[in-house]
């Protein structure tokens, strides 16, 4: 199960990576552009309210894709394992 822990540690690093990089990104380009104050605000507000949309619709993208890639794996082995009881059996016999 570590594996798993570090799975989840490397997914919640990329997406704080990416989250910040948008972040920056665009903190940057609003308070270079030659805009009035509130443009700026406004324009920073809603930039913020699509980083979050995006980084939500990320985080429920990239568990679905671990979920199911979870889910594989685990019938893979439920299979692995019924082979290897079977097999077993078939040698004690």
């Amino acid at each position: 199960m570590a594996s798993g822990d570090d799975d989840k540690g490397v997914l919640v690093s990329v997406l704080a990576g990416i989250g910040i990089g948008v972040l920056v990104g665009a903190v940057a380009g609003l308070l270079l552009a030659p805009k009035s104050g509130q443009e700026t605000r406004d324009e920073l507000s809603k930039s913020l309210n699509d980083l979050s949309d995006r980084v939500t619709e990320l985080g429920r993208t990239v568990g679905t894709k671990v979920s199911t890639a979870v889910d594989r794996t685990r019938a893979q082995m439920a299979q692995k394992l019924g082979e290897i009881s079977s097999d077993s059996e078939e040698a004690l016999d």
